[in-house]
């Protein structure tokens, strides 16, 4: 964990988040998807996680993928990508770096997300 990354992502996912919940509320199920998503990656893997979280027919209560494409908006505003494990797939970076701004972002969301009204 990079703290000064961490610090770094926490605005842009409060923007993030902003935006992605316009009315400022968000599903308190998102909070259990949040944390249990860093303990996949120690669990699981990188690749394995993000893949259970966008399976599409997943019965859950919110849309699990809608927190990949949070994390994804995160470590990289500029891309064309609309899947992060596609994201991390093609990516030329170093998967372990690449795992660790992962995890980061997901810890600047874990932060992020307790300034928001759970509903």
């Amino acid at each position: 964990m990079s703290k000064k990354r961490v610090e770094e992502y926490i605005p842009i996912a409060l923007k993030v988040l902003g935006d992605e919940f316009e009315n400022g509320k968000i599903p308190s199920e998102y909070n259990g998807y949040i944390s249990a998503f860093g303990a996949g990656i120690i669990q699981s893997g990188l690749k394995p996680t993000i893949a259970i979280y966008e399976n599409k027919s997943a019965s859950t209560k919110s849309e699990k993928d809608r927190l990949t494409k949070i994390i994804l908006k995160i470590i990289d505003k500029d891309t064309k990508e609309k899947s992060l494990l596609k994201y991390v797939i093609n990516s030329k970076e170093d998967e372990s770096f690449l795992k660790e701004k992962i995890k980061d972002a997901s810890i600047a969301i874990k932060l992020a997300i307790r300034t928001f009204e759970k509903v």
